[in-house]
């Protein structure tokens, strides 16, 4: 297994310290199923799961057992009720995802839920492709929760009780999704909705919380050009069933994409919190499963020198990223119960507004020629979800014209007198998105389909030691224009 060996001596060295440390911990069980490889000519690491000729994926999530204190203990409950389920349905256990919310970033706090997630795992000789970290602060009670997604392989002729039309089931109280990856690798990848849900919680709309969820895992894998089959998250809530309301729990079927997407409820408890006691409280965390071709593997997805870069928005929004810092502002410019002055109600539109959802777009753009990379501003913003990724090809662009922030995501920044720079390396501005493109008059008109505004803003360029975006007109606190190198 070459592609293996390769990313535990090359890729695990990379990325920050709870980045780098959680692939130190995950990496290692890459080797315990024959199924896992990871393709490295030009995929930067893509952990994939080839399917065995045959078999259905199935695919379920949860929790661990809320009543483990113990941070061992806690992490091994999650991957043990993981396995029973999966046999529960005879299918073989291969391989599961995770996110870790926790409630701070001391690595001495979180890294023992990693180490027993990992221990867990070699037990069962599972693979871990996928191991997202979170700090959602005071939301969290407990050191960290954990969501987690199995990915199973079943015969064909197993005596399951799905429907092939909808392509999900329940039983004992597990949603289970079903597909056939016709040969295709399998891709895994994770995140949540963050500190969002109390914007949620404090107007009692919850629907749109399952956009936020889909826009934080699907513009991830579209990135890869892969094809989502399931999204599954665990929606942890501190009430019981009954008393949870219908919007978060469920099975559907996206009518445009055709994906699943499982909203499995789990009760934990005290372990989470909402703004203060008594309130009802959630959390969603989950992972998608997806299929990547074999031309795509062998032909990634990269920006070229030459194209043209096209900023993409849709209704403002504040997306799932920085939400932290939202949250914090309102309640010391309105106090704790900002959500039912005057000035909140004029606020809590925006806050609240679900992300958009570029995964259907972002596939058309990719399937018909029309974008050779696609980028959504979610944790990291300019910073690191542009200007990183466009260093990673030597890449450089002078950006102008960009869409304007919406006027409530100025004032929140300027209520601290937040850096351009800051600002702009955490929040969407006003510019959701973004696609490197050789045909940007066609690109636009696509994205008009779509209900998008897009507009070219900039050229991309290979030049000697400059790399990353230069945002001409938005000035830092130096009264220079703000520069993010990427590197």
């Amino acid at each position: 297994m070459k592609g293996v060996d390769w990313y535990l001596n090359t890729v695990v060295k990379g990325g920050d310290e709870m980045s780098a440390l959680l692939e130190e911990r995950f990496a290692p069980t890459l080797r315990n199923s024959l199924y896992a490889e990871v393709i490295h000519e030009g995929m930067n690491g893509t952990k994939i799961i080839l399917p065995p000729h045959g078999k259905l994926a199935v695919v379920h999530s949860c929790g661990g057992d809320h009543t483990k204190t113990d941070a061992r203990e806690y992490a091994h409950s999650v991957v043990d009720r993981l396995v029973r389920a999966a046999e529960e349905i005879g299918a073989e256990p291969i391989a599961f995802a995770n996110v870790i919310d926790a409630s701070t970033s001391d690595k001495d706090a979180v890294l023992p839920y990693a180490d027993a997630l990992a221990e867990r795992a070699n037990h069962y000789k599972l693979v871990v492709p996928n191991g997202e970290f979170a700090v959602l602060g005071n939301r969290v009670t407990v050191s960290a929760n954990i969501s987690a997604t199995m990915l199973s392989f079943v015969s064909r002729e197993a005596n399951l009780p799905w429907d092939s039309v909808t392509g999900f089931f329940k039983k004992n109280d597990v949603l289970y999704a079903v597909f056939d990856p016709e040969g295709k690798a399998l891709y895994m990848n994770s995140d949540g909705n963050g500190t969002k849900p109390e914007f949620a919680e404090r107007n009692g709309e919850y629907y749109d919380s399952r956009y936020d969820s889909l826009a934080m895992k699907l513009d991830d894998l579209i990135k890869l050009g892969a094809s989502a089959h399931v999204v599954s998250d665990v929606v942890e809530t501190n009430r019981e069933l009954e008393r949870v309301p219908a919007a978060l729990y469920g099975a559907y079927i996206n009518d445009e994409s055709r994906f699943i997407h499982i909203l499995q409820p789990e009760f934990v408890g005290n372990r989470i919190r909402s703004y203060k006691e008594g309130i009802f409280a959630f959390n969603m965390s989950g992972s998608a499963v997806s299929t990547i071709d074999e031309q795509r593997l062998q032909n990634p997805l990269k920006p070229r020198a030459g194209e043209y870069l096209i900023a993409i928005s849709g209704k403002p929004n504040p997306r799932s990223n920085g939400i932290t810092d939202k949250r914090a502002i309102m309640q010391e410019l309105f106090g704790l119960e900002w959500h039912t002055t005057p000035e909140g109600r004029m606020f809590m539109p925006f806050l609240s507004a679900p992300s958009t959802v570029f995964y259907g777009a972002f596939s058309k753009l990719i399937n018909n020629g029309l974008a050779s990379s696609i980028y959504h501003m979610s944790g990291g913003a300019f910073k690191g979800k542009l200007a990183k990724p466009l260093a990673n090809h030597g890449l450089y662009a002078e950006i102008h014209g960009l869409f304007p922030a919406d006027w409530r995501e100025l004032a929140l920044a300027g209520a601290r007198l937040t850096p351009a720079e800051i600002a702009y390396a955490k929040w969407p501005m006003g510019n959701e998105g973004f696609a490197a493109t050789s045909r940007p008059d066609d690109a636009i008109a696509l994205l008009r389909e779509h209900g998008l505004q897009g507009r070219i803003v900039g050229q991309l360029q290979a030049l000697n030691g400059m790399t990353g975006i230069r945002l001409m007109g938005i000035k830092s606190s130096s009264n220079e224009p703000v520069y993010y190198s990427g590197r």
